[in-house]
């Protein structure tokens, strides 16, 4: 039997999304929630499997390991193991195909799913329904040929028979899709209401009048300028360079594609699709722009590395800092605080932080891509109950999908250029201080501006932002 104290009360909003959930799949139709982070997926997710459809066959499908076996411990408090089985992929074939045979509630990741049922196409007739946590993630940021991710460019054809639930905190960006070699920009929502089809929405807009702002945290978002003249200096050298690839295509275009060149001086974003120019050109543009974001993001090794390649002179590289400004930082915030998390876009960047804290005696967890779910999930659980000074420092594939309410501070080290990617990090945590960190006197802080601008207009309930702190 399983414990009664680990019953929950559902909010207003909730009743309201689970009686929703319920009304769309009596009708046959699919449904799509928007549901902020910290507000609740999990349970809904629960109450689904449940108390809403106990007799029914239920898939749900998860983004990234470490969610998985998250969800696979948080729900066998509710659902007995008789009943709910996980599917790995280090499973054997026949064993995966069996838990998917005997099982009501069936947990896995989307590739491992689909490789379970790709030659055995009789294993889906029976599935009433697929959640999918994280929907958002199905689509491809710039898609061409198809605009789905692999394997629901396949996979959603096999569930035809079953209805779909799909949840997210985070359906209001656009995406590039590349199309008889134009760029169309498209909603994310869009996409999806095509893509799913015979369709019901619930966004956060319809909730906002149930006692949902009882329930948001905003937060406090604190832009976090960092000195560092070599890093500053380095920076305008590349933007020169960018510069002048960027004017070299611009005449390219304005004499080719007037039109064209009207709506990139519009919106910037078009250079991202093809272009009627040489792909030398371009290719040349968004390298400069990847060691751009090196120089803001790396260790000054693995910077070193990228700017010898790419024709940058011996005595500029010298110029490169062993120890770049911003995790000298990152030392000094973290001093403020019980509990934080930095999140990072590379690996090499994790683990000289976690260096540098081992220096000063700050206990420190490392959470990426490499390190077993078995292990990430035994270092997450001593930092969330941990009563000692501790870090949790995170690269972006360890990050995803995680939630971290426990921290006082999280730092964002560098960023990210989508809205959606960006914000999705701001959500880690629950409250508290957010600062994320840009390099004074470089385009870091145009690229912050932006991005600042974009969230406060489509998550306007969730984010408090305050003046820089220098």
């Amino acid at each position: 039997m399983l414990d009664t104290v680990n019953e929950i009360k559902p909010r207003e909003y909730q009743k309201i999304i689970l009686n929703s959930i319920v009304s769309s799949i009596e009708k046959d139709k699919n449904l799509l929630v928007e549901l902020d982070c910290g507000l609740g997926k999990r349970y809904l997710q629960m109450a689904i499997l449940r108390d809403k459809f106990p007799k029914k066959k239920i898939v749900l499908l998860l983004q990234a390991s470490s969610s998985l076996y998250e969800t696979k411990s948080y729900l066998s408090k509710f659902i007995n193991n008789n009943e709910l089985g996980l599917i790995d992929s280090r499973q054997p074939s026949r064993y995966r195909q069996y838990l998917l045979k005997t099982k009501r509630v069936i947990l896995s990741l989307p590739q491992t799913f689909y490789n379970t049922i790709k030659t055995e196409q009789y294993l889906t007739d029976q599935i009433d329904i697929v959640v999918i946590n994280e929907v958002d993630q199905i689509i491809r940021r710039i898609g061409q040929n198809s605009v789905l991710r692999a394997p629901y460019n396949k996979l959603l054809d096999q569930l035809n028979k079953s209805r779909l639930i799909g949840m997210s905190g985070t359906i209001r960006d656009s995406h590039y899709i590349i199309d008889n070699n134009q760029l169309l920009i498209q909603k994310e929502l869009k996409t999806l209401e095509n893509m799913l089809s015979n369709i019901d929405l619930i966004s956060m807009d319809s909730l906002l009048n149930s006692d949902l702002n009882q329930h948001l945290t905003p937060t406090k978002i604190i832009p976090h300028l960092v000195s560092d003249e070599r890093i500053s200096d380095l920076s305008s050298i590349i933007d020169t360079r960018i510069d002048e690839v960027k004017n070299q295509i611009l005449l390219i275009i304005k004499d080719t594609s007037p039109e064209l060149y009207k709506e990139i001086l519009s919106d910037f974003s078009r250079m991202l699709g093809p272009l009627p120019i040489e792909d030398e050109l371009s290719l040349n543009l968004n390298k400069l722009y990847l060691i751009r974001k090196y120089l803001w993001s790396m260790t000054g090794k693995n910077c070193y590395k990228h700017l010898s390649r790419s024709n940058f002179s011996v005595d500029l590289l010298k110029n490169i800092p062993t120890i770049p400004g911003k995790f000298l930082e990152v030392k000094k915030l973290i001093g403020n605080y019980k509990k934080s998390v930095i999140v990072c876009s590379y690996i090499d960047t994790v683990y000289l932080i976690s260096e540098l804290l081992n220096k000063i005696n700050v206990e420190n967890i490392c959470i990426t891509g490499k390190i077993s779910p078995h292990k990430r999930e035994e270092s997450l659980n001593h930092f969330r109950s941990s009563s000692n000074k501790i870090v949790a420092i995170l690269s972006n594939v360890g990050e995803r999908d995680l939630d971290l309410p426990e921290a006082d501070l999280l730092v964002i080290f560098d960023l990210i250029r989508t809205t959606k990617t960006m914000y999705q990090k701001l959500k880690r945590s629950r409250g508290g201080d957010c600062r994320i960190l840009y390099y004074e006197k470089t385009k870091e802080k145009n690229k912050l501006d932006n991005l600042l601008k974009q969230i406060s207009k489509y998550y306007p309930w969730s984010v408090d932002i305050l003046p820089i702190l220098e």
